[in-house]
């Protein structure tokens, strides 16, 4: 696989004029929108985005350390009888012929299965916050100024949420949150992205294109390699270098563009 085909570079790119319109009033009254600007900004990976707590910033400096994230860990059987317990959600029999509640139906259960751990009432796991994978994941993040007073604004909302719960909110610490306090699901998350770049009028992507989008303007704007590897957490260079070779025909493409803006698309074919 290329790696333009991998990374999908010139599509990620088409995100910076969504930075921009992400500052409409009616972009950022979206809970949590400034989330998003975060990852366009500072290319943060989804799981250190929704990992993110208030005591992680440091008003002073606008630093905002990366130190953890919330990741989604496979059900575990937290039960004392785990065949006894998965024993009682086992299928037995096939889908029946043109079923409709499966895409691709699931066979039987094999004999001793111990799957179905979600619905163990002890389970283990789901969404966790563990520490981010690398030491070079654990870094810190300089806010360009306008991105820190849209948190401290996203703070301030987020205490009146707080006092309006009352005993309803629930604690922890956490910068984005659910309208109850919890931690964000990441679901719920992607979903909230998906509604935001609809609302943008802004094309459908992941939102890992967001990171792609990061790093590609940050290079563009002739930010030194070593330097975006620390913003963006990369463990070596080899990522920017799988970057560069696209960064030359962007360039070339900016200064045709700005060739026939500037000059007209007739005097520059004489």
């Amino acid at each position: 696989m290329c790696i333009w085909s991998r990374f999908r570079y010139a599509d990620s790119f088409d995100f910076v004029g969504a930075e921009r319109r992400f500052d409409k009033p009616g972009a950022l009254k979206r809970w949590n929108g400034v989330r998003f600007v975060l990852a366009l900004a500072m290319g943060t990976r989804k799981g250190e985005s929704i990992g993110f707590r208030w005591s992680r910033l440091n008003k002073k400096t606008k630093v905002l350390r990366v130190a953890k994230q919330r990741q989604r860990r496979t059900y575990e059987h937290g039960c004392e009888d785990p065949a006894a317990c998965a024993a009682q959600h086992h299928k037995v029999k096939p889908c029946p012929g043109g079923c409709k509640r499966h895409k691709k139906c699931p066979p039987p259960c094999p004999k001793g299965c111990l799957k179905h751990a979600r619905y163990c009432p002890q389970r283990i796991g789901g969404v966790e916050e563990v520490d981010v994978k690398s030491k070079k994941g654990r870094r810190p993040l300089r806010l360009p100024d306008q991105l820190f007073d849209l948190l401290i604004q996203h703070e301030e909302t987020q205490a009146k949420e707080r006092e309006a719960a009352g005993d309803q909110w629930y604690g922890g610490d956490w910068m984005f949150t659910q309208p109850n306090g919890k931690p964000l699901d990441p679901r719920a998350d992607h979903d909230e992205w998906k509604a935001l770049l609809a609302d943008a009028g802004v094309r459908d992507a992941r939102l890992h294109d967001a990171r792609h989008t990061a790093a590609t303007v940050l290079l563009l704007l002739g930010v030194d390699a070593r330097v975006v590897m620390d913003v963006l957490g990369w463990s070596n260079l080899n990522m920017a270098e799988r970057y560069m070779h696209v960064l030359g025909s962007m360039r070339e493409e900016v200064g045709q563009l700005l060739n026939t803006f500037l000059w007209g698309a007739n005097e520059t074919k004489k």
